[in-house]
């Protein structure tokens, strides 16, 4: 028993390899199996490639075009992501020198700059500046940097959750804290300052500091009809990031977050979208999507028009008419509105497109099959099943199916671009689950950000969408012109 089975395992690896070495001779089969092989690897590998959320996670600025302009001319004034401080949150002491640190020299032995342990969210630390002298101590605390392109970035930010914290003050003994950005032969902007009165609280700004705030402007002192990172970072310069303590007693300030990011107007292969997400890792994880509504819808609907196909085919009678006229009821049913109305009563999920699209697409197949079978049933081998006993479900399974499943594969390839494109409409009109990145939502938001002149945002998931389906349309071409020999070509 357990050679025979290993005979019969043998058999069937040599046959599965003798197929497989048939269809890779066919040149269409070839490259047919060769993108959906990349497409297969890039679907599996996304998730290691881009680990996060490439719809709802901002990596640069909104509209980036790709960071590859700028060897052009026209990307001169383009300018990247840039991260002025490594470790603003302090989670180790070596972070604080990255700081550079300044006082009078008379006070040099009444201050320090260290790490602490004190965080607003530990195990993360701060960094800590502290002063021993009963006089007037100001310390600075600062990093230079330089910033070097042509153009202004989209925006810059200070890092989220950016806070101040004093022990040992009073209102009649403060700490002023100033923090600022000084351009080195030019400007000094104050982007916050504040007197710390009370102990062993943490203190931030009322308004988010970001660049591109209304509010902003105005706090900053910009009086410009530019946008402040305009005025602030006009083109290639050294500039300094830090804040000032003025302690007017012994007292300690502890800084949390303390980062500056500025996000540029260039980024990745094929820039961003309109909310500054990654349009290379949308279009990465695309694959994966599309390969999932294409091959699952595909089956659904290749599975649901067999059983319809055989069952009608090899029951003639009431069986048959009613499962022929249930079939043209639903084959007449334009697809595309039904799927509009359908998905916007269940909801615009993945899981449903999928479903539905699969429910949808087995009329056409189940037609095929139930010719294929009403010719089959009168062979001869099929009477010699039923004079033998065997029963209806016996006699489908294992003398008709076997002569049809060479159609079926061959349908099961050439239905996959149709699922993958019906997705893609769907999303591009809006009804596409806004979750999941899909080729047709890069497309759909392309088209709200009126951004048709942006043909790197247009232009890939469109190919893709065109690759992947000419893949498995040469598959399937391939297969019929194995599987049918009035098809085969003499070699």
């Amino acid at each position: 028993m357990k050679k025979a089975k290993e005979s019969s395992l043998t058999f069937n690896l040599r046959r599965f390899s003798g197929f497989f070495r048939v269809m890779a001779s066919t040149r269409m089969a070839a490259i047919g199996l060769i993108i959906l092989s990349v497409s297969v690897v890039i679907a599996l590998i996304a998730p290691l490639v881009f680990p996060f959320d490439p719809i709802k996670t901002q990596v640069s600025g909104e509209q980036d075009q790709p960071e590859w302009v700028m060897l052009f001319p026209d990307g001169y004034y383009l300018s990247k992501n840039m991260v002025v401080v490594n470790d603003p949150a302090f989670n180790n002491p070596s972070s604080v020198q990255q700081f550079s640190y300044s006082v009078d020299n008379a006070q040099v032995p009444y201050y320090s700059v260290s790490w602490s342990q004190i965080g607003q969210t530990p195990p993360q630390g701060s960094l800590q500046v502290s002063s021993y002298s009963s006089s007037t101590v100001h310390v600075q605390v600062s990093r230079a940097f330089h910033y070097p392109y042509n153009g202004p970035p989209k925006k810059f930010a200070i890092r989220p959750g950016f806070a101040v914290r004093a022990s040992g003050v009073s209102l009649s003994q403060p700490v002023f804290v100033r923090f600022f950005i000084d351009r080195i032969g030019g400007e000094n902007y104050t982007l916050w300052s504040a007197n710390v009165t009370q102990n062993g609280s943490w203190q931030a700004p009322r308004n988010t500091l970001i660049s591109d705030q209304q509010d902003f402007k105005s706090s900053v002192g910009i009086i410009s009809p530019l946008a402040a990172s305009d005025v602030i970072f006009p083109s290639i310069g050294d500039y300094v990031y830090g804040f000032q303590a003025i302690f007017y007693g012994p007292g300690t300030v502890n800084v949390d977050n303390l980062g500056l990011t500025m996000l540029g107007t260039a980024f990745g292969i094929f820039g961003t979208d309109a909310v500054g997400a990654d349009l290379f890792a949308q279009t990465f994880w695309g694959t994966r999507i599309s390969l999932l509504v294409g091959l699952i819808a595909s089956f659904i609907g290749i599975t649901l028009g067999l059983i319809v196909g055989l069952v009608a085919g090899y029951k003639s009678g009431l069986t048959d008419e009613a499962l022929m006229r249930f079939t043209d009821m639903i084959l007449v049913i334009p697809v595309l509105p039904l799927l509009i109305v359908l998905i916007a009563v269940l909801g615009a999920s993945i899981y449903n497109i999928i479903l539905l699209l699969g429910f949808l697409s087995w009329m056409g197949f189940a037609r095929v099959i139930r010719s294929q079978v009403l010719s089959l049933k009168e062979r001869s081998f099929v009477e010699a099943a039923k004079a033998s006993g065997s029963g209806t479900s016996r006699i489908l399974v294992k003398h008709i199916f076997p002569n049809i499943v060479s159609l079926t594969y061959v349908n099961l390839a050439l239905t996959v671009p149709a699922a993958i494109l019906s997705e893609a409409a769907l999303s591009f009109l809006g009804l596409g689950d806004p979750t999941v990145p899909s080729w047709g939502h890069i497309l759909a938001n392309a088209e709200a950000a009126q951004a048709v002149g942006s043909w790197w945002w247009i232009l890939p998931p469109g190919l893709a969408i065109a690759i992947l389906s000419l893949s498995f349309v040469l598959i399937g071409y391939s297969l019929d012109e194995i599987f049918n020999p009035r098809l085969r070509r003499r070699r």
